[in-house]
Parts: C-alpha cells; sequence; structure tokens
C-alpha cells in the first residue's frame, strides 16, 4: 500500500489585512524526510516580500505544484485559484478580493517557469512521488471579524479550518496528517474531539516541538502530528506553506487593485501596511472585507 502523507500548514493567521489561507497537500509516498525537492524550503525562508524574485519563485512553485498534480499548466492565475481552492464565496457581495484576481501570471517568467515544472515533474517519477490532492481554503477577514466578534478565537477558526481539509480527504485509513503548531498550543485532544466527534484522539506524544495523536475509529483510523516550523520537517506541508503563500498573494493583488495601491504591502504589522491603511476610504465598501478586527 503506497504511503499518504497530508501536510497542512496555514498561512495568514496574524495579518491586520487579506485573508487566512489554509492549504493541505496530500502527496502519496511521500513520508520520507529525506525527499525533497532541491530548493524547496518553508514560505517564510522561500519568500521575502520586499525582493520581486521571491514573487517569481512562489508563482513558479505554485504553477509546477499544479502542473505536477493536473499534468498540465493552468491558463491563469484564476483558474488555479478555482482548482486549488474550489468556488470563492463573497459574503458581502462586495467581491473586493475574488472579483479583482490577476488575470495573467504576474511574476515568474513563461519559460522558467516551465522549465521548473519540467525538472519537478522529472524528479516525482525518479521519486515515486505523486501529488494525490491539493485543498486550501481561503477564510477571508469577514469571516474571521464574523468569528470573532461571537467570542471565538482565531486559533480556533484555524484549528477547524486544518479539520476542514482533514476531512476532504475521502480515505482516511493508515493517512499519516503533518500540520503546523497552532499559535504554539501543545495540547490538542480537546480540540480533537470537537474537531473530529466520530473519532476518539489517543495521544501518543505531546512535547513543546511535537504533539501526535493517533484518532481511532471502529477499524478506521489515522494519525495527526503538530509540529513547530512543520515547513523544514515535511515535504508535503513545505508545498503547502509555499502554495498558501501564493494563494494569499493572489487575493492580496486583487485588494490591491480594487484600492488602487501599487505597492506589494504585506497585510503584516509592517510601516508600510499601516500606512496605507490610515489613508483608505471605506465608503464604497465594508471595511471588513479587508481589514481585520483582531
Amino acid at each position: 500500500m503506497d504511503k499518504r502523507v497530508l501536510g497542512i500548514d496555514e498561512n495568514g493567521l496574524g495579518p491586520v489585512m487579506g485573508p487566512l489561507v489554509v492549504t493541505g497537500t496530500l502527496l502519496k509516498n511521500g513520508g520520507d524526510d529525506n525527499i525533497w525537492f532541491e530548493d524547496i524550503a518553508d514560505s517564510k525562508l522561500f519568500f521575502a516580500s520586499r525582493e520581486i524574485n521571491s514573487f517569481s519563485r512562489i508563482e513558479e512553485t505554485a504553477v509546477s505544484v499544479f502542473y505536477l498534480w493536473k499534468k498540465r499548466l493552468p491558463c491563469s492565475p484564476a483558474e488555479l485559484l478555482n482548482i486549488f481552492c474550489g468556488k470563492s464565496e463573497c459574503l458581502s457581495g462586495a467581491r473586493i478580493c475574488v472579483g479583482n484576481i490577476p488575470e495573467k501570471f504576474i511574476w515568474a517568467e513563461t519559460e522558467s517557469t516551465k522549465r521548473r515544472c519540467e525538472a519537478f515533474s522529472k524528479w516525482a517519477v525518479k521519486n515515486n512521488v505523486e501529488i494525490e490532492n491539493i485543498k486550501s481554503v481561503c477564510v477571508c477577514p469577514k469571516r474571521i471579524n464574523d468569528f470573532v466578534a461571537k467570542g471565538d478565537t482565531k486559533l480556533l477558526l484555524d484549528f477547524l479550518t486544518f479539520c476542514r481539509i482533514v476531512k476532504n480527504v475521502p480515505a482516511k485509513k493508515g493517512l499519516d496528517v503533518q500540520a503546523g503548531k497552532i499559535g504554539g498550543l501543545k495540547f490538542y485532544k480537546t480540540y480533537l474531539r470537537y474537531g473530529f466527534p466520530d473519532y476518539e484522539p489517543v495521544i501518543l506524544e505531546e512535547k513543546e516541538e511535537i504533539s501526535l495523536y493517533a484518532l481511532k475509529k471502529k477499524r478506521m483510523g489515522f494519525r495527526m502530528g503538530f509540529f513547530m516550523d512543520v515547513e523544514q520537517k515535511s515535504f508535503p506541508a513545505a508545498l503547502s506553506s509555499i502554495t498558501g503563500k501564493y494563494v494569499r498573494e493572489l487575493f492580496m493583488a486583487g485588494i490591491r487593485k480594487k484600492l488602487g495601491i501599487r505597492e506589494n504591502i504585506s497585510g503584516y504589522h509592517d510601516r508600510k501596511t499601516k500606512r496605507y491603511i490610515a489613508s483608505l476610504s471605506f465608503k464604497k465598501f465594508p471595511a471588513d472585507c479587508v481589514l481585520r478586527i483582531k
């Protein structure tokens, strides 16, 4: 039986602007920690918002992941988002993000992307690695704000979105889930009972760097681990980290276009982002479509 490993990571839990994106990449025979594709690393090391080459690298890599999964190149960023995320719904109807996605790939050169796709494909064949599925869930600021306004926390929302990714895998028997730690939490058993009410979580290990559980249900069951710096320890999680970063950047590009912002502001707690937020007018659309309450 092929080993199936689901790597999950989030992008954008802490910003003041833009969505939270949680991504899961399901690999067959992807559990060997020694099997990594060339320069793949976690998105924090792979990407620096001030370097234009960083945008090129994440776009090339996200397209390469699409190519490895679907055996073809995506026609546009919109198609890539549609395949990774599914149909996006707008709670307010303003469509600030989804209505302004770039029509063409904006950072990477076509020939460079094709070369990376070919290299990635050859590496996968050589190492018997197959992408079975990819799923990104984009949680817009309004959804985050509504969730927090009810008295819940972003950490719980993040965890439930992780669970949604796992539930997207139809057959879980023998599945190994490698997820990033959520907000530095060490204990997850109570959360797992809440997120997977049909399974009984059993503690295998609980430490600062790893919290590991077996989730049991009659003859079915799977393992779920939460790792500190998972992008550096799990190849499918590293792919999820980079792909999710690209998905978030596409939504941020849509936001910037709608707001008339020409610079690549990150949406995080930096001076440039805060300067632009202070200058924004929200007369034509609700502020909580763009900005986080907490």
